[in-house]
This record gives structure tokens, C-alpha cells and sequence, in this order.
């Protein structure tokens, strides 16, 4: 009998592990030292915490909201909501007023946690009046910002003093009794248009997914695992559970800048990212190798180049000249220690895919969606093809419909969005499977490929379609392209906006910080040149109405603080169509 068949709950699981004899605890980066969170301190605190918000009216029914950085916090502030019967609501700092609002409202959130009130954007901060009470997770700011207003020992102290006997009885009883069909969080997706979508998970969910996930990623006591993707985001919250129901020591970065000083530092085992950290880090490595001279900067290029086009179903490069004089100094500045990376959110580029894990590292694709707790398949150590997102998770069912849709069935599937009958009698077939709205293939040994997105098709004013992830895909496949975003809907033709990387650019063009000038990059013939000698290698395998006409290259910040990214840092397709209107129509004047 697994762990997952004898503790049914989250708040189980994690506080099971947190006994382990050898869980080191929770660490999060404040400053220059890491402040680590021990077994007796974790349980202690949720403890605390669970009596002090059932004193404040958490229950059955009633919905906490957090927005802060991930951090112990987070997960101990999370698991003593679960433990009073309440479900937790993750909100992002930056969303719109009309959509924290809405959140707020529908998910009937009665307490909300910040970890800054910085960090609760200008537009945000008077709506905070609809709850009922604010808890800061450090010291109080100056000057009053909410009538019942708390820090997070205020709420230790309260729970202090309501400590008894019984209430360490009564506690241990809340954990065993919590039902697999109790709501544990409503996550809202970050659509692009309309308001946000509640995704009410439950115990069951997410409990039959981290039994799932086992089978595929098996973990040692002794790994080290780093956080630096938001716990707001259903992955990471999987995984944090997921390392937490092990008793793993996890590490919580203070921001993803700093990645990379912190890999040689922690030697991390496990690391979960997004595509968008992945492409830092190889950027990171090759700007490293260009600052070599001589044969030994011929010999690194020549490694790189072989890194990035070998295809590693076929090659294994461990072992060679390369590998010893290359990539295995490579590896040492991240660490050297890994023993699993794992990418989801969205698709990687395919040069970096490669290199990746031709230069050694154990790097694993995935693929899903909230509503899926998230993962529905994934590459593994045992089974990897590069460009695929693996195999789907075992307690799965997996299929294509005739529209070449990815529908999906089983335990950590959801049962609808909240309160929205209206949607929930389109997203599932009579026979029960969840219509994800992404196009895709299953190939005859089991693997699932993601060919576009159904809803994400444009149609031109001369009534093509146009299917725009696999175009904006083979664009990102060259580095200095950082993003790229297709437009056709209503249009004569297809256009494209390029977001290049300006240190990639800049190091092209041999110039320092101060010597660049991004103005008149853009107006390189060279640069642009190299542009449209890329864009019509990617047009060469596109029907003629797909064919990117005209196309504008730009130096943009691209950031969930602007808005021009979503929280899992995918692009905002309505924002940047608002943000660069100009340039856009300026395609097609």
C-alpha cells in the first residue's frame, strides 16, 4: 500500500512527511541566508494557523485568498485553510480590479493573505474593504490599510491562546476526517478574454495525481529540490505536495533572476520549470562560451552547434571529446547534481530541447491543464522521445476525437467549473471525457504530440484558417527570437510581431551595454536580413494563406509585471494586440 492509499488528504500527506526522521524542512531565501522551517516548526505553525482562522470564520463553504511569492508560507497558510474545511483561491497581484473583483466575489473569499502590501497593485488595494479580514505575512505596514487588519504572529499568537488538549485532539481528527471530495483551492485560468474560469479541484484530485505522478518520477529521500515557479500556478502546487508527500527538502527562491547564482550553490536533484526559465539558462551558458578566445572558443562554438542540431533519440554525446572538454563544464555552473528537470506550461523550443539535454541534463516535457490537476502526460526517465509530451499518466484515459482534439477521462480530472452549468454542459462528452480544446496526435508507440489549439484558429478575411502556435513555434526555433506573435483574424494575410532578445542581439553586433543602440539594430540590414532569410525557411512549409507576409521586429520587455505575459509566461495575445496596435496596423496600412 502506497502513501497516497493511506493518507486520502493533502494536509495528511505533508504532515505525515513532516515527521519523517530524515525531512530537513522548508527553506526560503530572505537576504543573503537561507531561513529553514523544521519539522517541529512547520507543524507547529499550521496548527496555530488552522485555529486562528477557524476563530475567524474559515469553514465549509468559505474561500481564503493568497497573493505572495511562493515561499513555507504559502504552503503552511494553504494547509491549515484545508485543515479548517475551507478552500484556498491563489490570486495574482497584477490581474485587473474587474477580475480580482470577480474572484473575490464568486469564490467568497472572507480572508485574504499578503506577504507585501506592495506587492497588491495601486488599482487592487481599495477592494480589499469586500473581506472580511487581512493577514500580512510580515510586519504590519505602516498606517492601517484594512479595519480587521493581522500579521501572521498575530494569528500564531491567537492560535496560542487557544490551545488545549482537546484541540490537539480535535486537531489530529479535522486531518483524519477530511473528505477526498472536499474543494481544496479554485484555481481561475488566465484566459485572454472574458472573465476568469474557477477551477474547483478537490482531495481526490489532486491525491490520485501525486499517486500518479510516482509511477513516472520516483524520488529518493536524499534529493534537494529548488522552487522558482509561483505555488499560485496549479504545477508548482503539485509539486511542492508532491516533494512535500516524500518528505523532500525543498528550496524556495526569492525571484528567478537569481537562479542561476543560486544552482552551483543549493546543487539541486529536482527542478520544475517553464520553458521561458530553461531558455535563461541556455542563453546563460552561451553567452558564457562566447566570451572564450582562440582554438579553445573554435572548439566550444563547434560543441554548441553539434549540441543544438543532434538529435538525442538518435545521439548520445556523454562520454565524448565534447562532452568531457564542453558540456561537462557546463553542467558544473548549474550544479552538476541534477536528477530530474521538468518543463510544462508550454512547448520548448526545439534548438534548446536539444541542447539541453545533449549537453547531459535530464531534461522531461509534460503536458496539461488546470483542469487536469495539471499533468496529463509526460516524458519520464524511462520513456523520452524529444518534441513529444510524453505518455499519458497511467489512471488516464487518452484519446483523439475525428476533430483531432485531446479529450481526456479519470480520477484527477475535474467535474466542472464553478458555477458555470452553462460551459460545464459543453466541456464533456456524453461518455465523460474533458474536451482540453488542444489539437493532437497519439503515435503508435503511445506518445502525445500537440499539433495547435482549436480555439486559438484564426480565420483571414478571405475565409482561410490559420493555426498560429506551430508558426510562432518554428520562429521561437531561432535563439535571438525571444517571442513571437502571429496576426490573421479579419486580415488579408499573415503578419507576425518578433520580440527579440537585445543581449543576443547585442553580442551579435560586438557592442557593450552602453555602445548599443537598439534603434538602430533594428534598422540593420544584417539584422534584417538574417530575419527574413529565417522567416522564409519557417514559410517554406506553410500553406500559402499561413505564409507571414510582412512582419515587425521589437525590443520589448516581456513580463508579468506589464501585463504582457500571463502568470505561467505565455503571451498575453489581447494585451500585446493593444500594446502594439501601431506596429500592427502599420502591417497592414
Amino acid at each position: 500500500m502506497s502513501i497516497f492509499d493511506e493518507n486520502k488528504s493533502l494536509p495528511a500527506l505533508s504532515l505525515n512527511a513532516y515527521a519523517m526522521p530524515g525531512f530537513q524542512g522548508l527553506f526560503h531565501r530572505v537576504g543573503e541566508e537561507w531561513i529553514c522551517y523544521d519539522s517541529g516548526n512547520l507543524r507547529a505553525s499550521i496548527y496555530f494557523l488552522s485555529l486562528a482562522l477557524r476563530e475567524l470564520g474559515v469553514g465549509k463553504g468559505v474561500g481564503v485568498g493568497i497573493i505572495a511569492a511562493s515561499s513555507p508560507q504559502w504552503v503552511m497558510f494553504d494547509l491549515a485553510t484545508q485543515i479548517c474545511g475551507g478552500y484556498t483561491v491563489p490570486i495574482f497581484s497584477n490581474i485587473s480590479s474587474e477580475h480580482f473583483e470577480f474572484q473575490i466575489k464568486e469564490a467568497k473569499v472572507k480572508v485574504l493573505a499578503i506577504d507585501s502590501w506592495e506587492n497588491l497593485s495601486e488599482q487592487n488595494q481599495p477592494l480589499v474593504k469586500l473581506i472580511d479580514f487581512l493577514i500580512h505575512f510580515s510586519l504590519l505596514p505602516n498606517g492601517a490599510k484594512h479595519k480587521n487588519m493581522l500579521s501572521w504572529n498575530d494569528c500564531i499568537q491567537k492560535g496560542e491562546n487557544l490551545d488545549s488538549d482537546l484541540e490537539r485532539e480535535n486537531f489530529e481528527k479535522r486531518i483524519k476526517s477530511i473528505d477526498g471530495e472536499e474543494i481544496f483551492s479554485i484555481i481561475y485560468t488566465s484566459g485572454s478574454t472574458g472573465m476568469p474560469k474557477g477551477v474547483p479541484l478537490t482531495q481526490n484530485n489532486m491525491v490520485s495525481h501525486l499517486k500518479a505522478i510516482s509511477d513516472f518520477f520516483p524520488v529518493k529521500p536524499s534529493d534537494l529540490c529548488m522552487s522558482i515557479l509561483p505555488i499560485a500556478h496549479v504545477f508548482e502546487r503539485m509539486v511542492i505536495y508532491y516533494f512535500s508527500s516524500f518528505g523532500l527538502s525543498v528550496y524556495f527562491v526569492d525571484t528567478p533572476n537569481n537562479v542561476g547564482k543560486y544552482l552551483p550553490e543549493i546543487r539541486p536533484s529536482i527542478l520544475t520549470v517553464v520553458p521561458r526559465v530553461l531558455e535563461k539558462l541556455y542563453q546563460k551558458l552561451i553567452d558564457a562560451s562566447n566570451q572564450k578566445r582562440g582554438p579553445v572558443r573554435w572548439l566550444v562554438k563547434y560543441a554548441i552547434n553539434k549540441a543544438k542540431t543532434a538529435d538525442p533519440n538518435k545521439v548520445n554525446l556523454r562520454g565524448t571529446i565534447w562532452d568531457k572538454l564542453v558540456y561537462s563544464k557546463m553542467r558544473a555552473a548549474l550544479g552538476d547534481n541534477f536528477y530530474l528537470i521538468v518543463s510544462g506550461a508550454s512547448a520548448l523550443s526545439l534548438p534548446v530541447n536539444r541542447f539541453l539535454r545533449n549537453i547531459g541534463l535530464p531534461l522531461y516535457e509534460g503536458y496539461g491543464l488546470t483542469e487536469c490537476s495539471p499533468v496529463i502526460s509526460a516524458e519520464c526517465p524511462t520513456h523520452t522521445k524529444v518534441g513529444s509530451v510524453g505518455k499519458p499518466l497511467f489512471n488516464l484515459e487518452v484519446r483523439i476525437s475525428p476533430e483531432e482534439e485531446i479529450q481526456v477521462k479519470g480520477p484527477s480530472v475535474f467535474s466542472g467549473y464553478f458555477n458555470r452549468p452553462d460551459l460545464n454542459a459543453k466541456i464533456f462528452t456524453d461518455d465523460g471525457f474533458f474536451c482540453t480544446g488542444d489539437k493532437g496526435r497519439i503515435d503508435k508507440d503511445g506518445y502525445v504530440w500537440i499539433t495547435g489549439r482549436l480555439k486559438e484558429m484564426f480565420k483571414t478575411s478571405t475565409g482561410k484558417y490559420v493555426s498560429p502556435i506551430p508558426i510562432e513555434q518554428a520562429l521561437c526555433q531561432r535563439a535571438s527570437i525571444e517571442a513571437a506573435q502571429i496576426f490573421a483574424e479579419g486580415r488579408k494575410f499573415t503578419s507576425a510581431l518578433i520580440f527579440l532578445n537585445q543581449d543576443i542581439i547585442r553580442n551579435r553586433f560586438k557592442k557593450s551595454e552602453h555602445e548599443f543602440n537598439a534603434e538602430k539594430a533594428l534598422k540593420s540590414d544584417r539584422l534584417n536580413a538574417a530575419l527574413q532569410k529565417h522567416i522564409d525557411s519557417v514559410n517554406k512549409h506553410l500553406n500559402e494563406w499561413e505564409k507571414i507576409k510582412k512582419w515587425k521586429a521589437l525590443f520589448a520587455v516581456l513580463s508579468t509585471e506589464n501585463g504582457l505575459l500571463t502568470p505561467t509566461l505565455k503571451l498575453r495575445r489581447k494585451t500585446i494586440e493593444k500594446v502594439f496596435a501601431k506596429e500592427i496596423n502599420e502591417m497592414y496600412e
